[in-house]
C-alpha cells in the first residue's frame, strides 16, 4: 500500500468513525426556543441535531400528542430518542435517522421528506445540527422549502465557531483541522448562514434576534 494511500485510508476511518467529544454536546434543553415556541400554536415541528432529545422532551410535552414532531439526527440518537417518547406515551414522534457515513447527513432524510411532500408541512423547524456552512447551509434552503408561510426557523449558536469551541478546536480535537481550513475554522458558520442567506431573504422577518425567523411569504 502507498504511503497515499494509508495516508486516505486513515482519513476516512477517523471521518467516519470517530465520534465528535461527548463534551461538546448539549446537555440542556434550549429554553430560548421553548419559552418561545409555547407562545405559538404550531402543531407539525421539526428539530433537526437531538443528541439525547433533551430539547425534543420539551417539544413533545408541547404538542402534548397533537400534530407531530420529527426528528434528525444520527440513526442510534433517532432510535434512543423516539423510543424514550414512545414509551412516555408521545406516539405523534417520527423519527428520520441518518449514518455516519462521510457523505450522509440529515440533508439526504430532509431531501426525504421533501420528496414525499409536494406541499410544505412544517410549522416550526429548530436547526442545531452540524453549525457548518457545507452542511446547514443546504439545510436551510431544505427546509425553506418544507416550512409553511407563517412558520418558523430558528437557528442555534450564532456566536459559535471551532476557532474557541472548548472541545472542537484543533489543539484538543486534531481532526478539525484536517476536515477544515483555517479561514473556515475562524468563521461563525451560523452567524454566515443567518446574514447571507436569512436576512438577505425578504421572505423572512426577523422574531428573535439572530436566532428565530417568521416565514412571510
Amino acid at each position: 500500500m502507498s504511503l497515499l494511500e494509508r495516508r486516505i485510508k486513515f482519513f476516512v476511518k477517523e471521518l467516519v468513525n470517530r465520534e465528535y467529544p461527548p463534551s461538546c454536546q448539549v446537555t440542556k434543553a434550549n429554553q430560548e426556543t421553548i419559552d418561545f415556541i409555547k407562545t405559538t400554536n404550531c402543531r407539525m415541528i421539526a428539530e433537526i441535531g437531538i443528541y439525547k432529545g433533551h430539547t425534543s422532551e420539551y417539544l413533545a410535552k408541547y404538542l402534548n400528542g397533537q400534530g407531530e414532531l420529527h426528528l434528525f439526527d444520527f440513526e442510534e440518537r433517532v432510535h434512543e430518542v423516539k423510543n424514550r417518547l414512545h414509551a412516555a406515551g408521545y406516539n405523534n414522534v417520527v423519527g428520520y435517522g441518518n449514518t455516519h457515513k462521510t457523505m450522509d447527513s440529515y440533508n439526504w432524510s430532509l431531501m426525504r421528506v421533501l420528496q414525499k411532500h409536494a406541499e410544505p408541512i412544517y410549522d416550526y423547524v429548530f436547526l442545531d445540527g452540524a453549525h457548518s456552512w457545507n452542511l446547514d447551509a443546504l439545510a436551510f434552503f431544505l427546509v425553506d422549502r418544507l416550512l409553511k408561510i407563517g412558520g418558523y426557523i430558528d437557528l442555534d449558536d450564532y456566536d459559535w465557531n471551532l476557532e474557541y469551541s472548548p472541545t472542537m478546536n484543533p489543539q484538543v480535537f486534531p481532526a478539525t483541522e484536517r476536515m477544515y481550513t483555517r479561514e473556515q475554522i475562524h468563521e461563525r458558520h451560523i452567524e454566515l448562514i443567518i446574514n447571507l442567506l436569512v436576512k438577505r431573504d425578504p421572505r423572512y422577518t426577523e422574531i428573535v434576534t439572530n436566532k428565530i425567523y417568521k416565514k412571510i411569504a
